[in-house]
């Protein structure tokens, strides 16, 4: 089974998107196309590969449509061009709903009592193989380069889970890339908390406070649709970043 799965995968690896599904990728995820010469081809076997091995499902009276699992597979591949990608695997659906879904929360205050309500939500990644994605906010965010990217940051915590804990730090290849990892990351999170506290004007925004897996996915998304500003801000974590994905989009074309 496991033969005939990497030579499934092999060849997909090597299957080139048909000329629409570029275009259509082009249009619904453009981030893509300002992949430098040199990376398009491996990207589009990578997302040959979300296609063919992930499960996409409509929730919430969604209509699917070819798009959405394109544009989904086109922005997670990105975060997969590693010469050694596991290619998310844990993860076996992708659940799409038409807009932002609420989820029953429950937290205890300083005083340990314990408040129950809803929360609203674009995305939620779960260990149990699901991704969870509002396609009205992915939609919206895939068009433009503000920061934000509800996929891009559920794909970076399935990253962050691969290693039994979401603490930030994903399967990283060797023992001196994880101390300049850890080093990198902590002093940005530490800093950024002291920026909230004084309500500076900050880079990641407030939810990345919240945990350094937070901030993990908020540098992710940063580290793809705002790059010159990350390194500007936070050259360490620019610098390790680019170094486990294997690629600098500081370096890529402007998008018009």
């Amino acid at each position: 089974m496991f033969l005939f799965r990497g030579r499934r995968r092999r060849r997909l690896l090597e299957t080139p998107l048909t000329e629409e599904q570029r275009q259509r990728l082009a249009t619904v995820a453009p981030l893509c196309a300002s992949l430098p010469a040199d990376l398009r081809a491996r990207h589009e076997g990578v997302v040959q590969v979300m296609l063919a091995e992930k499960h996409y499902e409509a929730a919430g009276g969604l209509a699917l449509d070819e798009a959405m699992p394109l544009a989904i597979a086109g922005q997670a591949a990105l975060l997969q061009l590693r010469r050694r990608a596991e290619y998310y695997p844990g993860l076996e659906t992708i659940l799409i709903y038409p807009e932002a879904f609420t989820v029953d929360v429950s937290e205890a205050d300083e005083h340990g009592f314990v408040h129950e309500g809803v929360d609203e939500r674009a995305g939620e990644s779960w260990q149990r193989g699901v991704v969870v994605v509002s396609w009205r906010d992915a939609e919206w965010e895939a068009a433009r380069r503000d920061g934000y990217n509800v996929v891009l940051h559920e794909f970076a915590h399935q990253l962050d889970e691969l290693t039994g804990e979401a603490d930030g730090t994903p399967l990283l290849p060797t023992a001196e890339l994880r101390d300049r990892w850890r080093s990198a990351f902590q002093a940005a999170f530490e800093r950024h908390g002291r920026s909230l506290r004084r309500r500076r004007e900050v880079l990641f925004d407030e939810d990345a406070g919240e945990s350094p897996s937070e901030f993990f996915a908020t540098a992710v998304e940063l580290f793809f649709e705002l790059p010159r500003d990350l390194k500007r801000e936070f050259p360490a974590v620019h610098t390790v970043l680019a170094e486990y994905f294997e690629l600098d989009p500081s370096d890529w074309p402007r998008r018009a």
